[in-house]
């Protein structure tokens, strides 16, 4: 399996784009030299790009590189798919293990739709094997295309700023990376091609039932005719997302720096009160996030307790918007409901956000309770 051995064999267009990607990498992502990297592969075309482009820059990264690719038991051809991906793995000098997965049964078992499922699956699996490895982080090899079918996904679902600017590029959270996220899917074929290696079609890919396929083969394509440079714009909606993100999160820092929240427990669960003082000292827009932090924080905390984790880890927008304009409205004694049984009471211009089973809100008063969702 001929390969080039440096970025100065290939041709000026695709050695600009491995370039490309390493600044990208270096500068935008901080990836830090040495890093140990392990590839997500599934034998297409992304992935195998993904790793044509790492076992090009390991020697100038100093990278320890090695992959995963997974069945997820839902096509015949799955495994024969894993198994080509493991391959080119191994003609590119990247050790690449493969995973079962049963995504049938999860999504039975937790009630879930089988892309959720698979998704699911596929993380962990991945994060499974990053532990085992000793990976500092798993690469996947979303690019430019995919970014502009998760922004007009997030835009559909009513994902608020600077979420609605897409995918993270660097989810520390999760050691997830996607260096690949500004490269052209053309660029990524070419070079794939250009390096005499093939790639495998998922024929799912084209099944209108999920609806990524069918905002990727209807919808997009229409945007592309409105504006042909669509994905340019994304990159610039990304870029301003990310900006953004930092600046609300740099307030948010400060003012509960200068106004920590108070943190208790009640009948075992954690409580977090948010003083009047620290949120009237908050533009609306900075006390949405700090809700819905608070919220996320709490479903972290209960995922740790399956009897007890949210079906729904997400907190509902139209509630939170509830209690916003409730605080604006000063009202008191009003109960609001948050999936997996969080709620949020509003008492003197506070909030407390607590389990349903943490018990009586600390200094409660008897009178009315409203009980909103």
């Amino acid at each position: 399996m001929p390969t080039p051995v440096a970025i100065h064999h290939l041709s000026r267009p695709l050695a600009l784009l491995c370039l490309a990607v390493e600044r990208f990498c270096l500068r935008d992502l901080s990836l830090r030299r040495g890093s140990n990297l392990l590839l997500a592969v599934s034998g297409g075309a992304d992935s195998t790009a993904l790793a044509c482009i790492f076992a090009l820059l390991r020697p100038r990264l100093e990278l320890k590189l090695s992959a995963l690719s997974i069945d997820h038991g839902l096509r015949p051809e799955g495994m024969a798919d894993a198994r080509h991906a493991a391959t080119t793995c191994h003609g590119l000098a990247i050790p690449c293990r493969i995973a079962m997965a049963d995504v049938l049964r999860l999504a039975h078992e937790q009630k879930i739709g089988i892309e959720e499922a698979a998704r699911r699956a596929r993380y962990a699996l991945l994060e499974s094997a990053r532990t085992e490895m000793g990976a500092d982080f798993i690469l996947l090899g979303h690019h430019a295309e995919d970014l502009s079918e998760d922004i007009l996904l997030r835009l559909l679902r009513g994902t608020g700023w600077p979420a609605l600017g897409g995918m993270l590029a660097r989810d520390d959270a999760r050691h997830l990376l996607r260096p690949l996220l500004h490269c052209s899917p053309d660029a990524l074929k070419s070079l794939v091609r250009h390096m005499e290696l093939d790639w495998r079609e998922d024929a799912s890919n084209n099944d209108s039932r999920f609806k990524r396929n069918r905002l990727r083969h209807k919808i997009l394509p229409l945007l592309r005719q409105e504006n042909p440079a669509l994905e340019s714009a994304s990159k610039k909606l990304w870029q301003m997302a990310r900006w953004d993100e930092e600046f609300f999160e740099s307030q948010l820092a400060e003012a509960l720096a200068a106004t920590p929240p108070s943190c208790g427990m009640g009948g075992g669960f954690p409580r977090i009160i948010l003083s009047r003082e620290l949120l009237a000292s908050l533009h609306p827009a900075l006390r949405l996030r700090l809700f819905h932090r608070i919220v996320r924080q709490f479903y972290t905390m209960l995922a740790q307790q399956p009897h007890l984790a949210p079906n729904n880890g997400q907190a509902r927008a139209d509630t939170l918007f509830k209690l916003e304009t409730a605080l604006q409205e000063g009202r008191g004694n009003t109960y609001f409901q948050l999936p997996g049984g969080l709620t949020a009471y509003l008492q003197g211009g506070s909030i407390c956000f607590a389990h349903k089973k943490a018990g009586p809100v600390p200094n409660d008063k008897p009178g009315h309770t409203d009980i909103l969702d």
